[in-house]
């Protein structure tokens, strides 16, 4: 066995949960979702190799995991025939800018805490900055700058690991890029 391959098990045992819940969000049918999560288990373990030199693990299971919806959704259309592509248009078109939502979370817990904490209390739990500031003991400015220090981190480290999600996606509205 590839000793790489030791690898797969623990991580699929931390992520099973947000594959879940991607799949679900995509795949209406129940027994399909636990045969594309199969599916998914065995593409990551036939691809373990790789698994050491991923920047993002998040983001390297959801490409794997999306790419597999895919071709389930092709394989459904092609057996049901051309009366079965407005399903298949339907099932398909949710927001692409979930793919890259779902690296948010797990690139702000890199940061340092300095930084990592105030932004994800202010950006994912919504806590306004004022009860932040007194929360860290920092003036209202003081956090402000925090915020936007860390945001820049965020954005650098994002295009760092993510930017294969966004040159998928595109950049359609973001004057940044």
């Amino acid at each position: 066995m590839n000793p790489h391959c030791q690898v797969v098990a623990p991580v699929f045992q931390e992520y099973s949960t947000k594959l879940t819940r991607f799949i679900n969000s995509r795949v209406s049918d129940p027994v399909d979702s636990e045969e594309l999560l199969s599916t998914i288990m065995m593409k990551i373990f036939d691809h373990c190799e790789k698994l050491e030199k991923v920047k993002n693990t998040e983001a390297w299971l959801i490409a794997i995991a999306r790419n597999t919806i895919t071709d389930y959704f092709r394989e459904q259309q092609k057996g049901l025939g051309k009366h079965s592509s407005q399903e298949f248009v339907l099932e398909e078109t949710n927001d692409p800018y979930q793919d890259l939502e779902a690296c948010v979370p797990s690139l702000i817990q890199k940061l340092p805490d300095k930084y990592a904490k105030p932004l994800a209390d202010y950006e994912l739990k919504g806590i306004p900055q004022k009860q932040l500031a007194i929360k860290y003991g920092l003036s209202e400015s003081g956090l402000k700058s925090r915020i936007q220090r860390g945001r820049k981190m965020l954005k650098t480290m994002f295009i760092e690991y993510c930017g294969h999600l966004v040159l998928e996606v595109g950049c359609e509205g973001c004057n940044d890029c």
